[in-house]
């Protein structure tokens, strides 16, 4: 038995025809049909039933399958964890970014590697958690930061959960409501006059509402504009009177040079977000990579900490 020998029946298994098996391996037919005849004559058992034109694996086929994919994988990778390893920290990362992740961590993280580490390539991808978590089992993206609650567990995704930070309203510095009341706290029903922007609100976000400011907190009474690219909502909070509900972090620049502020809401809304550094479980990283988690890791914690200064 041999590695090509498992390829083949991977192949033959994926395809479910030797024609199609034997162009994606590029052997002839025969050849392919001898390779799998010359592992179930080694294994003792058959593992395909060659019924007319269709191919089906036995019983005993499918868990020689389960096994190889597991072989092929762990080859696979140990192929590529020696490349990494000669490339030192070259190469490059494809990561997947959330929305609101988006906004807080692909500008600083776009400095710290041109900056301090022009020799790695980085791309950075977004698009919905579902699409994302598809292409990291695809080994099209190496790694995604995503909202928390997005990730649902499972055995082959490893999650590192990024601290705390805390989430409220912003709006423009000259905005009606800290003109008015000076900086004082409002209502959030005074809040809510004004148009109020925000990424899609969880079911936590809502009932957290709800359960702080009653029935009249529903987002569906008060959510004027919902969107996945913040940076379009942060320019509307920047140029009219809407309101801004998200992550604090990813307007801190805006706060910090005094075009945005936070609306302190009396009582205090108490929303916090966490996000996730997700990697697939038992795959080898990239030194690169290691870089680029550092860097989430680090960048989250100072927010997380400013966000309880």
């Amino acid at each position: 038995m041999n590695l090509q020998q498992l390829d083949h029946l991977l192949a033959l298994a994926e395809t479910g025809s030797f024609s199609r098996a034997s162009e994606k391996v590029h052997l002839t037919q025969p050849a392919l049909s001898r390779s799998i005849q010359m592992l179930e004559q080694e294994l003792g058992m058959p593992l395909v039933d060659r019924i007319g034109k269709r191919n089906e694996l036995t019983p005993f086929g499918a868990m020689v399958l389960a096994r190889a994919k597991r072989i092929s994988t762990e080859t696979h990778e140990l192929k590529r964890a020696a490349a990494l390893l000669a490339d030192g920290q070259a190469g490059s990362v494809r990561l997947g970014l959330g929305a609101a992740p988006g906004a807080l961590f692909s500008g600083p993280l776009l400095v710290e590697m041109l900056s301090r580490h022009p020799r790695v390539g980085l791309q950075l991808h977004g698009g919905s958690p579902e699409l994302q978590l598809a292409a990291l089992r695809a080994r099209t993206l190496d790694a995604l930061v995503l909202t928390y609650r997005a990730v649902p567990p499972r055995e082959d995704l490893h999650i590192d959960v990024l601290p705390t930070m805390r989430s409220g309203f912003v709006c423009r510095c000259g905005h009606p409501l800290l003109t008015q009341r000076r900086g004082k706290p409002v209502r959030f029903d005074e809040l809510t006059r004004f148009p109020v922007i925000s990424t899609m609100v969880s079911d936590d976000v809502a009932r957290s509402l709800v359960e702080r400011y009653g029935s009249d907190a529903s987002p569906q009474r008060w959510l004027h504009v919902s969107s996945e690219d913040i940076g379009a909502l942060v320019q509307a909070v920047r140029n009219t009177d809407a309101v801004f509900l998200g992550v604090l972090a990813a307007t801190r620049a805006l706060q910090d040079n005094g075009e945005l502020a936070e609306l302190k809401v009396n009582p205090a809304a108490g929303l916090s977000a966490q996000f996730a550094f997700v990697t697939l479980e038992g795959r080898t990283e990239a030194p690169a990579l290691q870089l680029v988690r550092a860097f989430c890791v680090e960048l989250a914690q100072a927010e997380a900490a400013q966000s309880t200064a």
